[in-house]
C-alpha cells in the first residue's frame, strides 16, 4: 500500500454488524493510530444517515472505517472532511472505469452518497468527536457497491460489476480507496480549501439543475447552486432567492 499512514494499520473483520460501531468502541477502548482502518465483507447493519441501513450482500462488497484525527479542523469546518472523503471515493471509481475503459458519470449526490448514472453505488457516514472548538477524532465510514447484481430494498442502486461487466478483487480496491483518502486528506492538511471546492463543485450531482424537492412536506422545484461552509444545501427558488437545507429538511425526488 502506497500510503504514509492511511490504512497502514488494517484490521479485517470476518463479520461485524457496523465497521463504525466498531471503530467507535475500539477508540474508546484503546489509543489506534491515526489512519487505522477496520474493513469486512460481511457487514449485517451498516448505517446511513437518516437512520437508514446500508444493504450489501456477504462477500460481494466492501464496508470499511478509517479512525482519522484531523485536529487541524475546526468544528464549523467540518463538512470539509466529508468533501475530501466522497472526492476520494469518486476519484477512485474515476480511475477503475477510466482503467476499464468505460464511460460513467461519477458524482457526488449531497451530502454523502456517490452516483453513478443517475444510480447509488457507494454512501458515506462520518462521525466527528468534536473537543474546544476542534475535530479531536473522526470515524470515517464508506460502502461501496462492488460485485453485488441484485439489490432487494434499493432499486436505484448499482456496482462496479454492473456497470463494468466483470468481477473485482475487493483487497485490491481498499488499497486503492486508501490512497485517494490519504492524497485528498493531506491537500486538506495543507490548506487546499479552494483546490477542494472547486473539484467538489464540479463532481456535484445535479448542480445548476432544475430538480424536484421534498421541503416541509411540499414538493418544489429548485436548482442547487452550492453548499455552505457548514455543509447545507444551497437552492435556488422560482423567486429567484437562495435558501440553505440542512439534510433532515430536505429530500430529493
Amino acid at each position: 500500500m502506497k500510503t504514509l499512514f492511511v490504512g497502514q494499520n488494517r484490521i479485517h473483520l470476518q463479520s461485524v454488524d457496523s465497521t463504525n460501531s466498531y471503530a467507535t468502541e475500539m477508540l474508546r477502548q484503546i489509543s489506534l493510530p491515526d489512519g487505522t482502518l477496520f474493513y469486512t465483507f460481511e457487514q449485517q447493519n451498516g448505517r446511513g444517515q437518516r437512520g437508514n441501513s446500508w444493504e450489501s450482500e456477504p462477500i460481494k462488497n466492501v464496508a470499511l472505517s478509517y479512525v482519522l484525527y484531523p485536529k487541524f479542523i475546526a468544528a464549523d469546518k467540518q463538512f470539509m472532511l466529508t468533501k475530501v472523503i466522497a472526492l476520494a471515493v469518486a476519484d477512485l471509481l474515476t480511475a477503475i472505469f477510466k482503467k476499464q475503459g468505460v464511460l460513467a458519470d461519477v458524482k457526488i449526490k449531497w451530502p454523502n452518497d456517490i452516483y453513478v448514472n443517475n444510480q447509488k453505488i457507494a454512501g458515506i457516514l462520518i462521525e466527528n468527536t468534536i473537543r474546544d472548538s476542534f475535530i479531536q477524532s473522526s470515524i470515517v465510514g464508506i460502502g461501496i457497491n462492488i460485485n453485488q447484481t441484485l439489490f432487494k430494498n434499493n432499486l436505484q442502486a448499482t456496482s462496479l460489476k454492473l456497470i463494468c461487466g466483470k468481477e473485482f478483487d475487493l483487497e485490491e480496491i481498499i488499497i486503492h480507496l486508501s490512497e485517494y483518502i490519504e492524497a485528498n486528506y493531506l491537500q486538506l492538511k495543507a490548506n487546499k480549501q479552494n483546490l477542494i471546492n472547486n473539484n467538489y463543485l464540479n463532481c456535484f450531482y445535479k448542480l445548476n439543475e432544475t430538480a424536484t424537492y421534498k421541503v416541509d412536506n411540499e414538493i418544489i422545484e429548485a436548482k442547487i447552486v452550492g453548499v455552505s461552509e457548514l455543509g447545507l444545501l444551497q437552492l435556488k427558488l422560482a423567486d429567484d432567492t437562495i435558501r440553505e437545507f440542512d439534510f433532515k429538511k430536505i429530500e430529493f425526488i
